[in-house]
């Protein structure tokens, strides 16, 4: 797969997964973690209001297309990290902020010894 249909399949996950139709922005936060481990809360909002996307409507291939989005871009080493998170609006726009949380990387260090 590539990137780009990494993108699409989580961004239509998203938008499937909200049952509501007036919903103004909708966000997937991830963690990466180990040798693999992918695990997912997301939320959405309509006005001013933030309500939970329910993860159970979330297919479960998008842990293996967490885990090959992080081989690929991580694969030369310049971008690390175990954290991420993937915006979208109605209109199909999207944007992945991927981020490098020492704290979560310690703690999951600390829990394997």
């Amino acid at each position: 797969m590539t990137v780009d249909e990494i993108y699409l399949n989580i961004g239509q996950s998203i938008a499937d997964a909200i049952e509501q139709d007036n919903w103004t922005k909708a966000w997937l936060n991830l963690e990466f973690v180990g040798t693999g481990v992918v695990g997912y809360t997301g939320d959405y909002e309509i006005g001013n209001v933030t309500h939970n996307i329910s993860v159970r409507k979330i297919p479960r291939d998008i842990r293996d297309w967490i885990r090959e989005l992080h081989q690929i871009t991580t694969a030369k080493g310049n971008n690390r990290w175990n954290r991420a998170v993937f915006t979208l609006t109605p209109d199909g726009k999207f944007d992945m902020e991927f981020k490098w949380d020492q704290e979560l990387q310690d703690e999951v260090e600390r829990l394997s010894r």
